[in-house]
């Protein structure tokens, strides 16, 4: 007992400096164990063939070899000497386990295993007891280091007379030193470069690194590369050929590579000669003043502008002219001596645009022939109505709008619906003196909304307005006889609704 303890203590010193194994074929593993069985209790009562009768502890030691990785063929022999089954006295029984069997390491990490084992199983008895049998067995067991530690189970079928089947359980914990092993983890082995590829202009650098590992630990690599030169610290410079070259690290032990794929591109073409610059033409005139309303004779000044395809613009100083209707031309200047709507047309560079004059006919039937707050004319309103409606009959090709007026006197609402009246008023005056509907366009009133701008009025109606202490803007109250188009800006007022019919009451019978 005392050499056993000492070789496990030579044995455990052995495997703790020694790093874990890797289990790869041909490692060879040593070890020592104790242990512990229960045996199976039909051994108890086997007073016959003298069978172990209390459960004992021992020793023993195993020897396996790793045939393939992570598996391997072991045995072991143990030894456990305990009181013998007798009738009379006492005695002892000796056990001596034989076990032969392949066991599975299931890798848990870079120190650590869990075991999977069968076992045929040979038990030999001796001292008072003399027999042995045969079974098979498992185990399960866990490696941390040089530590193993294993469950055992062996089923017998026996035909001794004293005890027939039985099953012995185990507990064997001791140190294992697994030898011949490389230590080599080929499975992470390899040779990778990055990055893994890499696009050049012709004399560009690019840097790339490389791991390197054999079996397991990290290696150093030489470089190599075509299509170009490369340091061993892996600096790559691109050579003068365009193409798709190789960039390799290799590792110089193993003989191990990676490689990566440098493509180095052509130069590119020669720029193309520059266009030669865009010529600019005339893309179209502009004739200005586009819109223009005038008196009669009122002279109006065009002007024509060529609009360049570069955007920019130039006057067109000798653009010729033309206008419709009798128009006076002077330079570029036209008046026209009848009211109507006229067109101005410029017609050069090949190109042409129009400018539209309305010369409107416009008589205003003022306030001073209404009366404040009233939609009747005066006898004097009717002699203005007459003279509008004598100046239409010489132009029987135009038409005209009626818009009626109110001063500021009075609501909203009133003061629309007055000029609406008046405007009718106008309306129902013009057709008494000859004028027919279809000479007017439109009837409008617009409440105040739209009263003459101070700066327009003379001052002698001002006056007027003064001495009279009228309460108003007497020149607000007026309906306007114009051709001309309404400005975008104005907004007449509703059309009231028209007055309901009052019916005379009904003569009482006598």
């Amino acid at each position: 007992m005392r050499h056993f303890r000492v070789t496990l203590l030579a044995l455990g010193t052995a495997l703790v400096a020694a790093p874990l194994a890797a289990q790869s074929p041909g490692t060879v593993e040593l070890g020592a164990f104790g242990t512990w069985t229960r045996f199976g209790n039909p051994l108890a009562t086997d007073v016959i063939n003298h069978a172990p009768r209390d459960n004992g502890f021992g020793f023993g030691g195993r020897l396996g070899i790793f045939f393939a990785r992570r598996l391997e063929l072991e045995g072991d022999v143990g030894y456990t000497k305990v009181d013998a089954a007798v009738l009379v006295g006492s005695g002892k029984a000796s056990y001596l386990p034989i076990h032969i069997g392949p066991t599975y390491n299931i890798r848990l990490g870079e120190h650590a295993s869990f075991l999977l084992g069968a076992r045929y199983v040979h038990n030999k008895y001796g001292d008072l007891a003399d027999f042995s049998d045969h079974g098979f067995g498992g185990l399960v067991g866990f490696r941390f280091g040089p530590v193993r530690i294993d469950g055992t189970g062996d089923w017998m079928s026996s035909d001794e007379v004293g005890h027939g089947n039985y099953h012995n359980l185990g507990i064997d914990a001791g140190l294992s030193l697994l030898l011949g092993n490389k230590h080599c983890r080929k499975e992470d082995d390899g040779v990778t470069v990055t990055p893994g590829n890499a696009t050049l202009e012709r004399g560009q650098r690019a840097t790339f690194a490389a791991t390197a590992l054999h079996c397991g630990k990290p290696r150093e690599v030489a470089w190599s590369a075509t299509g170009g030169s490369i340091t061993q610290g892996g600096e790559y410079t691109a050579g003068q050929t365009p193409g798709s070259f190789l960039v390799t690290a290799t590792e110089p032990k193993s003989g191990m590579s990676g490689t990566a794929t440098v493509v180095i591109n052509a130069p590119p073409p020669p720029p193309p000669p520059p266009p030669p610059p865009p010529r600019i033409t005339v893309a179209r005139i502009d004739l200005k003043p586009d819109l223009v309303r005038v008196k009669v004779h009122e002279s109006v000044p065009f002007t024509v502008t060529a609009i360049m395809s570069d955007g920019s613009n130039r006057p067109i100083d000798n653009c010729p002219l033309t206008a419709t209707g009798n128009a006076v031309q002077t330079g570029n200047s036209f008046s026209w001596g009848r009211y109507g709507n006229y067109t101005v047309t410029a017609n050069c560079e090949g190109m042409s645009d129009q400018s539209t004059v309305e010369v409107p006919l416009q008589i205003v039937i003022y306030g001073a022939n209404f009366r404040f707050n009233m939609d009747q004319l005066t006898p004097a309103g009717m002699d203005s109505v007459r003279v509008a409606a004598d100046s239409l009959k010489n132009y029987p090709e135009i038409k005209v709008r009626l818009a009626g007026f109110a001063d500021f006197v009075g609501s909203d609402g009133y003061n629309c619906g007055l000029t609406w009246r008046r405007a009718q008023t106008v309306h129902r005056a013009l057709n008494q003196f000859g004028i027919s509907d279809d000479r007017i366009s439109v009837i409008e009133g617009f409440g105040h909304a739209y009263p003459l701008a101070d700066d327009q009025v003379p001052q002698e109606w001002k006056d007027i307005n003064t001495r009279t202490h009228d309460k108003g803007k007497w020149w607000d109250r007026r309906v306007d006889i114009t051709s001309a188009s309404k400005d975008a800006s104005m907004t007449a007022c509703p059309m009231p609704e028209p007055a309901p019919v009052r019916r005379a009451p009904a003569a009482k019978k006598p």
